[in-house]
Parts: C-alpha cells; structure tokens; sequence
C-alpha cells in the first residue's frame, strides 16, 4: 500500500511538472516568428508611442526587421529550445527623430538580452532573469495579411 502511495504521488508530481511548461506558454501564445511585435513597455517604464513605430517581425531564417521611431532596425537571432535567445549584428539606419533615444536604448536591451518567454500575445525580453522589454502582438495590416 506504501508503494503504491510513494508510485502515485511521484505520477502527479512528474504531471504537474511536465504540465507546468504548457501553462506558462498558454493555448493562445503567438509565435515569435512571423508575428509583428509593438514594444509597448521597456526597463519598467509604459511607452506610449504610435502604432507603427518600435514594431518587429522574427523571421525563420533567424533575422529579424523592424521600424524603431523613425528608423529601420535590422539584425539575427538565435533562440535555444528553453528561452535563450541571443542578438547579433543589431544595426540601423542614422535618421534623426524624436524618440531616438528609444531606439539606442533597446539596442542596448537587445545586446544584453539572454531569455525570452512568450505568454498568450506577449513577448517579454528578459536579461539574466529581469525583465528588460515587452512586445505585445499586433495583426497585420490586411494588405500585408494576402
């Protein structure tokens, strides 16, 4: 009877373990590549910034593009199969606008980016466990949808 107690807790422990990975992720996450990502909070501050402005699509080829204020942003990206994802080559046009500052603070962001998680339409940037950014999912514009 004792075993059979010890075997059954083990099974719902081990449940709730595997489990776990499902729930953080949610039946409703978005993927990274190919969804249009808005930055809409960024070192624990809210941004209110414009609809096409810091908006970001991951590509599958391990590239990701973008607009920052007034500036494309362009570079790679390398995820591992338990959140690590690192930046590389992180680069974008000089045009002067207002907001610019943003823009070189989340190239610093993207440098220093070691995790990311994804929960339901959120994207969250996160540096050695601080959350450092987070991205909100947007539709595309229906012509960019055909």
């Amino acid at each position: 009877m004792r075993r059979v107690f010890g075997f059954f807790v083990v099974a719902v422990m081990a449940l709730l373990v595997v489990g776990c990975c499902a729930c953080r992720k949610g039946k409703n996450a978005k993927p990274l590549v190919g969804t249009q990502w808005h930055l809409v909070r960024m070192m624990e501050r809210d941004l209110s910034i414009g609809p096409d402005q810091f908006v970001f699509t991951f590509g599958g080829d391990g590239g990701f593009s973008g607009k920052g204020a007034c500036n494309r942003m362009m570079g790679g990206y390398t995820t591992t199969d338990k959140g690590g994802i690192k930046f590389s080559g992180v680069a974008s046009t000089r045009m002067m606008c207002p907001d610019v500052d943003l823009e070189s603070e989340l190239g610093k962001i993207l440098d220093a980016t070691t995790h990311y998680e994804i929960d339901g339409d959120m994207l969250m940037l996160l540096s050695n466990g601080e959350m450092q950014a987070v991205f909100q999912a947007v539709e595309a514009p229906a012509e960019e949808q055909k």
